[in-house]
């Protein structure tokens, strides 16, 4: 082909562009001929479905749904929904999918196990509740999740939230000891290091035990949806705000600096205050194993990046997979025995981990003493664990061609969060990272999470003491190597910019309230600028003057598309927007500003005997056409944005259409939705008088200009190639 085309002269070339263009040009031709409806001359000759819509209705057949379900076949089909590992079992194909769920499981357990000890740490609890983490709920997640491939466990951002709530309630507590007011007095006050540590699990756990009730209710209520309210942008920025509060607690522990937790407004202005002035305690001990560590933990990472992109490129020309190098697991093998031999804990003052006691946890009820002052952080975990999770979730589903159904991951997330909270869990998450590895090294099913759990529970039963002398260091280095990939979200900002204005500012100002104001206080701040830009949008809208194309049906803006001509005697306003409450003034203003005429002022005009006065708005742009605005006959209002219209939009059209009435203005409604013209109707209850009926009410654009065009003797008119004769007959030409 390539060959051909050179050989081609440029003549040649021409005449195949010429052909391309006049090929270009031809249209086929669409001739249509109808009569002129009206929404009440259409329902009288069609029939319209009267099903019943209302939220009782709904209710009724919801109910009547679930209790056919209670059939034999019905909780059949229940248990496999509540249940999905019957079904992902069932289809198991051992043979081909055992040795890569075995290779997946044993490679995320890899990283697995110093990641959920680095993030136990940063929750301020010991590490070994991290283990717990690994285990308890991902056993149960693989019985009762629709996701094939993430990898719960515990995750960074989560963990940081998780200390700064146990923080915030240990603060408030001994604040209020002196007062007596405190729930926990006799438990805060006067207690020791261990005390203090046992203290922070029961908190913790008492968290988990909140977030998976709060989940599972969700879930239950069918509330899955709550996460569309949490915009890709303002995930995006809270999760990268959260990632540099991380960032900046692993300092002190790089360091070896110990420094005072804080929480509140400010945090990490007075943390790199703390940390500036005591750079004079570094641990030099500290400070070499952590360059050591972050130089050989980010050497591999940008070698395994490279190396799965390279299988990415070529996964269609390969069948095997190459596994990625366990750096952490390396890392802290050699830590370890350096810190073991050496005796770092006691020549030279090196934080490490400690006692990592073996076992499994005898299941304990999970106290709920202090909960109303943990419950908006649970509240903030299970929303924002959730997000992340489904998010995960739908994008590996989306790749490997299958369904998650959101609310019953809900259900297993929450499930999972109080099944762990009875075994010392604390609050876990999907971790973006393990969940790539799992896949990208040939994980099929949840199989392969079982796995990494079994390998943690070798650990705990017998491995766990081994680690006792791993520096905590190290464990602050995997953690700041682990936030790679989020803090890269940063680089979403120029794409916005150019993309889409709103949504960088959203990312951005998250982003800046999570790193100023904290991450919980930052979330809500996030959610409040996100639900904030959707009001201004609804409150101020575009609106525009509509044309109609030559020789079409099609109506465009004047403003934009100048081959778009207004129609003598008519004006069509869009307005682009549902009508409520929050915009029915600038609904009204808009229209009087577009078409050039205020009834009301036109009335006072009369009375005063100023006939020929004219009172018009000027066109927001001067490009727009301007005709004469007494020769206004008719008011078009294109209501195909209106999804829905509150009362306070009906009273503004009422109210519009009885003032141009007045002055001889007739108003019509085109291209109403169901639920618009339902809205309407239902309004003749309020006002009969002033009532808006079917007859106003046109199915298309092209009915309500064919019905209210000029004489066809009109010169003007020609253009826009309608015939009347109780019909709409219109032509495309080529």
């Amino acid at each position: 082909m390539a060959g051909d085309m050179k050989g081609r002269s440029d003549c040649d070339l021409d005449i195949i562009s010429m052909q391309c263009d006049n090929e270009a040009r031809y249209r086929k031709q669409i001739t249509i001929t109808r009569p002129i409806f009206t929404e009440e001359t259409f329902q009288e000759g069609y029939r319209i479905s009267t099903s019943n819509s209302s939220a009782t209705a709904k209710l009724r057949r919801s109910c009547t749904s679930n209790l056919s379900s209670l059939s034999g076949h019905g909780l059949c089909l229940a248990v496999l929904k509540f249940f999905p590992i019957i079904g992902w079992l069932k289809e198991y194909n051992w043979r081909k999918d055992i040795i890569g769920d075995v290779i997946s499981g044993l490679t995320t357990a890899v990283m697995r196990i110093p990641q959920e000890m680095a993030y136990a740490l940063l929750a301020t609890v010991p590490a070994v509740y991290g283990l717990y983490s690994a285990f308890f709920p991902v056993i149960l997640y693989a019985v009762l999740g629709t996701s094939k491939h993430i990898s719960i466990g515990t995750w960074a951002v989560v963990s940081i939230m998780i200390g700064n709530a146990i923080d915030a309630v240990i603060d408030v507590e001994l604040s209020n000891i002196n007062n007596g007011t405190s729930e926990m007095a006799e438990m805060t006050s006067g207690i020791s290091a261990e005390d203090n540590t046992m203290l922070r699990v029961q908190i913790a756990t008492s968290l988990c035990l909140l977030v998976g009730i709060i989940q599972t209710l969700m879930g239950v209520l069918r509330l899955g949806f709550v996460t569309n309210y949490l915009s890709e942008p303002l995930v995006r920025g809270f999760t990268t705000g959260a990632a540099v509060h991380v960032f900046t607690s692993q300092f002190p522990k790089l360091l070896g600096i110990k420094t005072t937790r804080r929480t509140g407004v400010i945090t990490l202005v007075y943390t790199y205050i703390e940390l500036f002035t005591k750079l004079k305690q570094t641990n030099p001990c500290a400070v070499i194993m952590s360059v050591l560590a972050l130089m050989m933990l980010i050497l591999i990472a940008e070698m395994n990046d490279l190396q799965a992109h390279k299988s990415w490129c070529r996964r269609e020309g390969r069948k095997g997979k190459k596994l990625p190098i366990p750096s952490e697991l390396f890392v802290v093998i050699c830590a370890t025995l350096a810190s073991y031999l050496g005796r770092f804990e006691f020549k030279y003052n090196l934080s490490v981990v400690g006692d990592i006691p073996t076992g499994v946890p005898v299941p304990t009820v999970p106290s709920l003493r202090g909960s109303m002052s943990l419950f908006g952080s649970a509240f903030a975990m299970a929303i924002v664990g959730f997000a992340i999770s489904i998010s995960m979730a739908q994008l590996f589903a989306k790749k490997h061609e299958y369904e998650v159904e959101a609310n019953q991951e809900l259900i297993a997330y929450g499930s999972c969060h109080i099944f762990g909270s009875f075994f010392r869990c604390f609050p876990h998450a999907t971790s973006m990272s393990r969940t790539a590895v799992q896949e990208g090294s040939g994980g099929k099913t949840q199989l392969a999470g079982i796995i990494s759990a079994l390998v943690v529970v070798v650990i705990l039963l017998r491995l766990g003491p081994l680690f006792s002398q791993l520096p905590q260091c190290i464990l602050g280095a995997i953690i700041v190597v682990a936030l790679r990939g989020i803090l890269r979200q940063i680089k979403d900002l120029p794409l916005l910019w150019k993309v889409n204005n709103v949504d960088f500012a959203i990312w951005l100002l998250t982003f800046l309230c999570v790193c100023l104001l904290g991450v919980d206080l930052g979330l809500l701040c996030g959610v409040g600028i996100a639900l904030v830009t959707i009001v201004l949008r609804t409150q101020i809208p575009n609106s525009s003057i509509i044309g109609a194309i030559p020789n079409t049906d099609i109506y465009r803006d004047v403003a934009r598309v100048p081959d778009a001509q207004e129609i003598p005697g008519i004006k069509i306003f869009c307005f682009s927007s549902s009508l409520c409450f929050i915009n029915a003034d600038n609904f009204k203003n808009s229209l009087f500003q577009k078409v050039g005429i205020n009834p009301q002022q036109r009335l006072i005009a009369k009375h005063k005997g100023d006939i020929n006065k004219k009172l018009e708005y000027s066109h927001c742009d001067d490009d727009e056409p301007h005709n004469d605005v007494d020769q206004v006959q008719t008011i078009i209002i294109d209501c195909c944005m209106f999804n829905y219209i509150d009362t306070v939009g009906v009273k503004t059209l009422q109210t519009l259409i009885t003032d141009y009435d007045k002055v001889d203005i007739r108003v019509v409604l085109a291209n109403c939705k169901e639920t618009v013209r339902q809205s309407l109707l239902k309004s003749a209850t309020l006002n009969k008088k002033e009532a808006i009926g079917l007859d106003r009410m046109y199915l298309t654009l092209h009915d309500a200009v064919a019905d209210h065009m000029p004489s066809q003797k009109d010169d003007n008119f020609k253009h826009v190639g309608v015939k009347i004769q109780n019909e709409i007959s219109y032509e495309t030409g080529v």
